[in-house]
């Protein structure tokens, strides 16, 4: 048998064994900022939009983000959790405890709790669950709204080996979803999760340059942002290492390696360390207060 026969078959299989999306009951509450791409992500993914039951503070904005992103618009809480498999709780951080707290009598024994908000940890999480409930942290960035982010899984003591595979088919559309440990999610939340901010503020900065230099605003920001698209795809198709790949585009005394000897004397390169560095430390601070 030779390699891709193999992978085929592996394929097949993963996709035999894989849990039947469209049978999944979800309740989001709070589709925000950051619990609407989720919503988004797990419809992309195979969850029917009629499965899916958004509750917002109101009945208006729980309809205006269910129609945002597909899904359905629940009446109550109550409503969206009385069938729920998956309630993902999008609120923030400072609410969640107490909300959890609320909810847990409401919330179906058996369904596994999904949480987003940072720096609350799984045990305060499972604290106010109450013993012997599922439930996850996901960390997930931005662009999860375009398939192409990242997810951080942090699995609680009580999740099954079935609603951690369940979980990680909800987030298969994401772009890539990973599982982390606690003590993992700061160097996360630098790598991935506050990356996209850092990467726009990058393009942002190439874009008003290359104005500067004479490209017209409409001309220049499409090549920007598929130039840095297309190397980052260069380097997940090829499995070749970011360095190499550099060594590839700078030919001696040429435009690539001047500009990267720019970037060098400039302190890019610790620039971004310390911003990825200042988001992680402020991840552990919130953990921490």
């Amino acid at each position: 048998m030779d390699e891709n026969t193999a992978q085929t078959q592996d394929s097949t299989a993963a996709r035999a064994d894989a849990p039947d999306l469209a049978a999944v009951r979800v309740a989001v509450i709070g589709a925000g900022n950051m619990g609407g791409p989720v919503a988004a992500t797990l419809i992309e993914a195979g969850v029917r939009p009629g499965h899916l039951q958004i509750a917002n503070t109101s009945s208006d904005s729980s309809r205006r983000a269910a129609e945002e992103v597909g899904a359905t618009a629940a009446d109550s809480r109550d409503e969206a959790l009385a069938q729920a498999d998956v309630v993902v709780l999008g609120v923030k951080p400072y609410q969640i405890l107490d909300l959890v707290t609320e909810l847990r009598d409401r919330i179906p024994a058996d369904a596994v709790v999904i949480s987003l908000a940072a720096g609350i940890t799984l045990a305060q999480l499972e604290d106010a669950l109450g013993e012997g409930r599922a439930v996850l942290r996901a960390m997930p960035n931005t662009p999860i709204s375009v398939g192409e982010g990242a997810v951080g899984l942090m699995r609680g003591s009580a999740v099954t080996d079935a609603q951690h595979q369940l979980i990680h088919a909800l987030f298969a559309r994401a772009g890539v979803a990973v599982d982390i440990t606690e003590d993992q999610v700061h160097a996360f939340i630098g790598a991935a999760g506050s990356l996209a901010g850092f990467a726009f503020a990058i393009i942002e900065a190439m874009t008003e340059e290359a104005v500067r230099q004479g490209l017209t605003r409409d001309l220049d920001d499409s090549l920007v942002q598929q130039t840095m698209r297309g190397a980052a795809t260069m380097l997940l198709d090829s499995g070749v290492h970011p360095a190499v790949a550099k060594a590839g585009v700078c030919s001696p005394g040429g435009t690539t390696a001047e500009g990267y000897a720019a970037l060098e004397r400039e302190g890019v390169r610790a620039g971004l360390a310390a911003a990825m560095d200042a988001a992680a430390r402020r991840s552990r601070e919130l953990t921490t207060s």
